[in-house]
């Protein structure tokens, strides 16, 4: 056999291969991951679901001021914070690309065109209240998932991310945003006016679990707060903390979840720890130690931030900073650190765009499994306190 005939059948064979692979990973693999991504997302999430294949239905309350009732979704509400609370449900399709987007692109599969905002309906209180009650009563635990937001959300961006947290953790589980006007502008001057309406906005929270508490009465109420939003949960249970019929209510919050929780240490406080024993079963506190958000923020306040940490081991002046914080209270509040997940835009939004997170967070609010059995690992401070840390699932 020549040389030159050699060359050639390695060279197509060569060429098979490739030929074969080039098949595979963009006809066979990517055909099974969309069947993946169709089957993973939206098979339990019956009780929000409506007539049509990928529509659901959630839940608003918001204290911004009114423009408008008829107008485009991005006029209907300013970015002035305002006493009188309003009250609406919103309709919003999802494609199932959007699980196909988790598989292939992890670090950036948050997509807003995927999720489509039908219809938003303004709603009085009586009617929000009788809406949202009929819903928790469909849930297998009447169970509600309360949502609040972070810095710079828009009313339409908050709708569309509260749709996509509840839809991929796929909790059978009617959802609520509570949004309060947290776009002031991305300049420094924005930012510390967004913290003054968030300072502001705690009583309105505090309301809207007042109402929850007395007029919904889920059997299992969850609050997810995330960055500048974990402020405004701060400030609402100093609220509720002060009011003697609330102080220990019968509708027990069964967890309070901080993601990323741009919060000052000080605030972190032992009468926090009291307000959190009194109204909560556990706080969930997911941290980072490359969170860039936070480390801006630290910058302008001064301070260190809650949802900070470290993993790194010259700097154990930090985890002394973590053990205070669940020192005496490991029994009510768990610290997860996700920096090893964390491969997000900005560091800061994990809560979003993490697989590893999602898996982590559904577990913890639907089962009492104990930790050990997800794939974290626990890290024993100076002083002998352990919190976790989540490690890559995919």
């Amino acid at each position: 056999m020549s040389r030159l005939r050699k060359r050639v059948l390695v060279s197509l064979a060569v060429l098979s291969v490739l030929c074969a692979g080039f098949y595979y990973f963009y006809f066979v693999s990517t055909e099974a991951a969309v069947r993946h991504a169709e089957a993973f997302l939206f098979s339990r999430a019956t009780v929000t679901r409506l007539g049509e294949q990928g529509q659901y239905r959630h839940f608003f309350i918001t204290n911004r001021g009114s423009e408008t009732t008829d107008g485009p979704v991005d006029q209907r509400f300013s970015t002035e914070r305002v006493e009188d609370l309003s009250y609406g449900h919103f309709d919003i399709s999802i494609e199932p690309s959007l699980g196909l987007g988790m598989m292939l692109n992890p670090t950036d599969w948050f997509q807003n065109e995927e999720i489509q905002l039908d219809d938003v309906v303004d709603l009085g209180q009586s009617a929000f209240i009788e809406g949202l009650r009929d819903a928790v009563d469909r849930s297998p635990g009447r169970s509600l998932l309360l949502i609040v937001h972070g810095f710079r959300e828009r009313f339409p961006s908050a709708l569309r991310k509260t749709a996509f947290i509840g839809s991929v953790l796929d909790i059978d589980t009617p959802v609520l945003v509570f949004d309060w006007p947290g776009n002031q502008g991305s300049s420094l001057r924005g930012y510390r006016a967004a913290r003054a309406v968030a300072e502001a906005s705690g009583p309105d929270l505090a309301r809207v679990l007042q109402l929850i508490i007395r007029e919904i009465k889920p059997d299992r109420l969850a609050l997810v707060g995330n960055s500048m939003g974990g402020q405004v949960i701060v400030d609402a249970f100093g609220y509720l903390y002060a009011q003697e019929d609330l102080a220990d209510p019968e509708v027990e919050l069964h967890s309070v979840i901080l993601t990323a929780p741009d919060i000052d240490r000080a605030d972190f406080d032992a009468q926090f720890r009291d307000e959190i024993r009194a109204l909560s079963r556990q706080l969930i506190v997911y941290v980072s130690s490359n969170d860039r958000a936070l480390l801006v923020s630290r910058l302008i306040n001064r301070g260190p931030r809650v949802g900070e940490s470290s993993l790194s081991p010259d700097m154990m002046d930090e985890a002394e900073m973590i053990a205070d914080m669940i020192r005496t209270d490991g029994d009510i509040v768990t610290l997860i650190d996700v920096t090893p997940i964390n491969r997000t835009r900005n560091f800061h939004n994990f809560s979003l765009e993490t697989p590893e997170f999602f898996d982590d967070l559904f577990l913890r609010l639907t089962s009492a499994q104990s930790p050990t059995n997800r794939r974290i690992y626990a890290v024993q401070t100076p002083e002998g306190e352990t919190y976790w840390v989540l490690t890559r699932g995919r």
